[in-house]
């Protein structure tokens, strides 16, 4: 009888009827009796699996899984392999059998389980951003005693993956999930993840989370500190007081009172409070004793109060001491911040506060801390400024040398020069850099004007050899070639020398140019003509010294003697100064403390001052105060009449100081202003009659 002539319900019957058989090594048998080996090889698999190392159990599982290929244990089989490979610490191995099973058999009892694990194995296999994926598709499926596991091992996959918005999430769950001995530690571990979140994400999981969400707290104080951050401090005072109502008592609580409280210290100002943050104590006490004498002379009457903070010099009692200043005793500006190390953070402080700042410091882009930060202090860039505009200007000049000290202040006033030359369309023609304890100056001379390396002169070659040509004799030519040595001139390829360093080293450096027989020292055409007859260099011109702020003290003229004499520096302040404004402050100064003031003095006067003229235009709040200093144009000073530009960098005629007849002296308006001095060459050798004897 042909099947296929049997009715339907016949052939259904049969087919019922007939046990289905499958393949299992390789044998072909029942299913029932397959799955019933498979069953017994797996129970003593797992019942012997501690006698073997957990690679080789793996191993073992694998087989199984093999050999049962298509039957439920196989999934069994392989999830217990997927076991062993972890405890092998082998989770590459791990992820690949229960990816397996999930694969093939999807609808087993042991997905769930076997997807927990191959998170847990993706993780420990570096690959967190496959772990998340697969651990966060169980959220809410597995059982409870499972879920905080999962949770925790999503978070960290989350972090490692830098995927800070889910690792925020996972971490909600886990803090939900752990026991009460355990939710501070899952809470703070969230905090430090919400510590990470961009504002944007902030906002988000602020609107997407449950209100109770445990994570809502940090999330909150995260959301409160960013937006004061940006100066919205209603924004930010908003969002502290809800998390006040919502979880008061917590941690985070406490912190949202103090940001509350201080909002509310900050919109306290008294305009007649003008705070100075200062060394007090430390190695730095006398800088700061001698700017509260400035700030003192420019608000001695006027019902004002100085209140003083001890910086200590150093960064975060800088900080510590704007922060009091603007929200314990409404401070309506502050100055200071003089030395080094405290300069960068005091203006960070006191942009973050929104306190105008008078800066006293000198290192460089201070001011780039923001609008509320200015400067009124001299800096090297003003001072090579100030030098490159009178020398290539009224004087001419195009070609320099530098001569400097490695130290910060010599590089910063080198490279401010530098630039400034050469943005002009001048030229450096050498520059040679030394060790600030150097004292010993001849070779780096004779290296600036080429006299160290004698046989790279084509003009001394060529008068060697007419020496070797014309003297036969050993010891006259001998002595020829030495007088040679001693007389050859200086390359003098330059008009000016600038010296960026201290008096000390200038008395060293001043003497060892002149050994070289390069002239600095002579302003007067007599003088000039009387060296050249001396010298036998009827082309001779003298080469300007310049100098810094450096030289502005009573040993230069004691150490450097002649050899400065004519020479032209800068400063932000003289105190022998004769401009009006200069002389006032310097008397009153005088009388008052005993002694004559310093630029640090004079430049904190002139910082008070600025402060209590906007006061006195109308200024009661700190913004009105900030915006009247950035449109302060010529305000008369100590220092020179005071401008801030658009970088809020104090604008003002610096002090051109020059050496005569032994005496610092400064030049006069007249004598800026007037062009190169004449220097003509020195007259032609008389031409004899014809006939004359």
């Amino acid at each position: 009888m042909r099947l296929a002539t049997l009715p339907l319900a016949l052939v259904l019957l049969v087919a019922a009827g007939c046990p289905r058989r499958v393949e299992m090594g390789g044998v072909v048998m029942p299913e029932s009796e397959a799955r019933a080996r498979a069953a017994a090889e797996l129970a003593q698999l797992r019942e012997g699996k501690d006698r073997l190392s957990p690679d080789r159990a793996a191993e073992s599982f694998e087989a199984l899984a093999a050999r049962s290929d298509g039957l439920p244990e196989a999934a069994e089989a392989l999830y217990d392999a997927g076991l062993s490979w972890r405890a092998a610490r082998r989770p590459e191995r791990a992820a690949d059998d229960l990816g397996r099973l999930l694969s093939a058999y999807p609808l087993s009892p042991r997905a769930l389980d076997a997807k927990l694990q191959l998170g847990l194995a993706q993780l420990e296999a570096g690959r967190p951003g496959d772990a998340v994926q697969t651990l966060g598709s169980l959220q809410g499926k597995l059982p409870p005693g499972e879920r905080l596991q999962a949770a925790r091992a999503a978070a960290r996959a989350a972090e490692q993956a830098g995927q800070w918005p889910a690792a925020v999430r996972f971490r909600a769950d886990a803090a939900g999930l752990a026991p009460e001995a355990e939710r501070a530690a899952e809470l703070a571990a969230a905090a430090d993840d919400v510590d990470q979140l961009a504002f944007l994400d902030v906002a988000r999981l602020r609107e997407e989370l449950p209100p109770d969400s445990p994570v809502m707290a940090p999330l909150l104080l995260k959301l409160a500190k960013v937006r004061w951050h940006l100066r919205d401090a209603d924004g930010a005072q908003a969002e502290a007081r809800v998390l006040l109502q919502r979880f008061p008592g917590t941690s985070w609580a406490a912190e949202a009172q103090a940001l509350v409280d201080r909002a509310a210290a900050r919109a306290r100002v008294d305009p007649k409070v003008v705070g100075v943050a200062v060394p007090l104590s430390g190695r730095f006490k006398d800088w700061g004793a001698a700017i509260l004498q400035g700030v003192s002379m420019a608000l001695a009457d006027g019902g004002y109060r100085i209140v003083v903070k001890d910086t200590r010099g150093e960064p975060e009692g800088a900080a510590q001491a704007l922060e009091e200043l603007a929200l314990s005793d409404g401070a309506v500006a502050a100055i200071g911040g003089v030395t080094n190390a405290e300069a960068a953070r005091a203006a960070q402080a006191a942009q973050g506060l929104e306190l105008p700042f008078l800066s006293l410091a000198k290192t460089e882009h201070v001011t780039d801390a923001g609008p509320w930060v200015f400067r009124v202090m001299l800096t090297a860039e003003a001072q090579a400024r100030a030098l490159t505009d009178w020398a290539m200007g009224p004087r001419a000049m195009k070609r320099f040398a530098l001569l400097y000290p490695d130290i910060p202040y010599g590089q910063e006033l080198a490279a401010a020069f530098w630039d400034d030359v050469e943005a002009r369309g001048g030229e450096i023609r050498g520059a040679e850099p030394y060790a600030y304890d150097r004292t010993t100056f001849a070779p780096l001379v004779k290296e600036l004007v080429g006299k160290r390396f004698l046989d790279e002169r084509p003009d001394y070659v060529e008068q060697v050899k007419s020496i070797v040509e014309e003297e036969k004799d050993p010891f006259r030519r001998r002595k020829a070639l030495e007088k040679l040595r001693d007389r050859i001139a200086p390359v003098t390829d330059f008009d000016a020398v600038f010296i960026p360093d201290f008096a000390r080293n200038v008395g060293y450096v001043a003497p060892a140019l002149a050994v070289e027989d390069v002239v600095t020292s002579t302003c007067d055409p007599r003088e000039l003509d009387k060296i050249r007859k001396t010298t036998g260099r009827e082309d001779l011109q003298p080469v300007q010294l310049l100098g810094a702020n450096g030289w502005n003290d009573p040993q230069l003229v004691e150490r450097a003697g002649k050899y400065v004499e004519c020479a032209v520096f800068v400063d932000g302040f003289f105190a022998g100064s004769q401009r009006p404004e200069t002389r006032k402050f310097v008397d009153g100064f005088q009388q008052r403390f005993g002694h004559p003031p310093t630029i640090l003095e004079a430049s904190a006067h002139d910082a008070a001052r600025l402060v209590r003229l906007a006061l006195e235009r109308g200024a009661s709040t700190r913004e009105a105060l900030r915006a009247q200093l950035a449109a302060a144009r010529n305000v008369p000073g100590a220092t020179g009449d005071l401008s801030f530009d658009d970088r809020r960098e104090v604008q003002k005629p610096l002090f051109f100081l020059t050496v005569e007849k032994g005496t610092v002296r400064e030049l006069t308006p007249a004598e800026l202003s007037a062009g190169p001095p004449v220097f003509p060459p020195a007259p032609a050798a008389a031409v004899p009659a014809p006939g004359a004897r």
